[in-house]
């Protein structure tokens, strides 16, 4: 088992790009712990070919669901399920392709709530102003995760 940290989003799109500015400034720190930092941004082919069954893995990424901006969400991906219905290969997402790719693949869903999501280079200044408590909250959710997995292969 391998443990990844997978970030997506698009920083050309305000705070779409949480998930990517949050594993930059977590990303010494998963290194320094042997776990893998793969940063997708908005390129399902790329995250799909960086993944194998069997890893672990985190899914950093934006989320737009009514919740105070910055608020942390985190999910089983056995949990996470996609409301919409697809008729085209290209409509998937990185979340929908795994579970049909890979069977044994685990992990978590992190979600950050956005206050702003629009065509705008950088965060909006809601999420800036909380950048370095949410990456921090983020880590800590990610290390809990991996300890209580190793806790329950032991």
């Amino acid at each position: 088992m391998k443990a990844k940290v997978i970030a997506l989003g698009n920083i050309l799109m305000e705070d779409d790009g949480i998930g990517i500015r949050i594993l930059e400034n977590i990303k010494e720190e998963l290194t320094h712990n042997n776990v893998e930092s793969i940063s997708g941004e908005t390129d399902v082919e790329y995250c799909i070919s960086q993944v194998k069954d069997g890893d672990f893995i985190f899914i950093i990424d934006a989320s737009y669901n009514g919740k105070v901006p910055g608020t942390i969400t985190v999910a089983s991906l056995q949990d996470y399920k996609c409301k919409k219905k697809y008729y085209t290969q290209h409509s998937y997402s990185f979340i929908d392709l795994i579970g049909v790719y890979y069977k044994s693949l685990t992990g978590f869903i992190i979600e950050i709530e956005a206050a702003s999501i629009s065509f705008k280079l950088g965060l909006s200044h809601n999420l800036q102003n909380k950048l370095k408590s949410i990456s921090k909250d983020v880590l800590k959710n990610i290390f809990l995760r991996l300890n209580d997995r190793a806790w329950e292969e032991k």
